[in-house]
């Protein structure tokens, strides 16, 4: 599981367009979302791609965080190295293999993780009102049950302790993978070899904007019959494509 945290509202300031969070014993700040309320218990995520590591002390910042820690392991991953990082809290960072050589970042390394409080948000891991979206590829589409296995990736870090959850079988993940992948052209899910952490199966980058972009319309207010609107997504390509979803009512928590 990837920088999701259950965080409690300490405060928040209109003032300064910013809140504070207790992450156990650590404060964190984050941007305001609606209906925040001082005392609530929240579940947020920030995005490993969305955090800046420095070996010494910035100075002065825009970023609300500037966390002192350490690192305590690195993996190879399709798009560079994630840092596991102890701030107080588990936190995971994305940079590139460059940027970690440059930095010599290995075990024990001290350093800062700089966080925008605007880079931290609301998790949203269910859908709302019984509404479940599947996303039509340039070859296939992505169902709610493919889609949920995508988010069961990224939250639990791997395809083994994915698969526990949804109730399917390995067999029954792989193939579900393999059919995703041929559906949107390019790969959401792949597999790392070697590196420190031995390889495995990680959401890339477009999947992780499939789950946001799934997540965005499940969370709202979509219409259901009717045409539903077509919702433009960065394909893999370079260009942007159009691609239209479909919501339906949920019967099945995975078909």
């Amino acid at each position: 599981m990837k920088n999701i945290f259950d965080a409690v509202v300490e405060s928040w300031s209109r003032r300064d367009s910013h809140a504070w969070l207790r992450i156990g014993g650590s404060r964190l700040a984050a941007r305001i979302w609606p209906g925040m309320a001082r005392g609530e218990r929240v579940r947020v995520t920030i995005r490993p791609e969305d955090i800046v590591l420095c070996t010494t002390h910035p100075g002065p910042t825009s970023a609300r965080n500037v966390l002192p820690g350490h690192v305590r392991r690195t993996t190879f991953v399709p798009d560079g190295v994630d840092v596991e990082l102890d701030v107080g809290f588990r936190l995971v960072a994305l940079v590139t293999r460059k940027a970690a050589r440059e930095l010599e970042l290995r075990r024990g390394s001290g350093t800062y993780a700089l966080v925008k409080a605007t880079a931290v948000v609301p998790w949203a891991d269910a859908p709302a009102r019984g509404i479940r979206v599947s996303l039509v590829g340039p070859y296939g589409m992505l169902d709610p049950g493919k889609i949920d296995l995508l988010r069961s990736v990224e939250r639990e870090g791997s395809l083994a302790r994915a698969v526990r959850p949804l109730g399917i079988s390995y067999r029954t993940a792989w193939i579900w993978a393999t059919e995703m992948n041929r559906a949107w052209g390019r790969p959401l899910l792949d597999r790392t070899h070697g590196g420190k952490g031995g390889g495995g199966t990680v959401v890339t980058p477009e999947g992780r904007g499939v789950i946001r972009t799934v997540t965005e319309i499940e969370s709202g207010n979509p219409r259901v019959g009717g045409d539903p609107p077509a919702r433009r997504l960065p394909h893999p390509s370079g260009s942007t494509t159009s691609i239209p979803w479909v919501a339906r009512k949920l019967h099945n928590p995975l078909f």
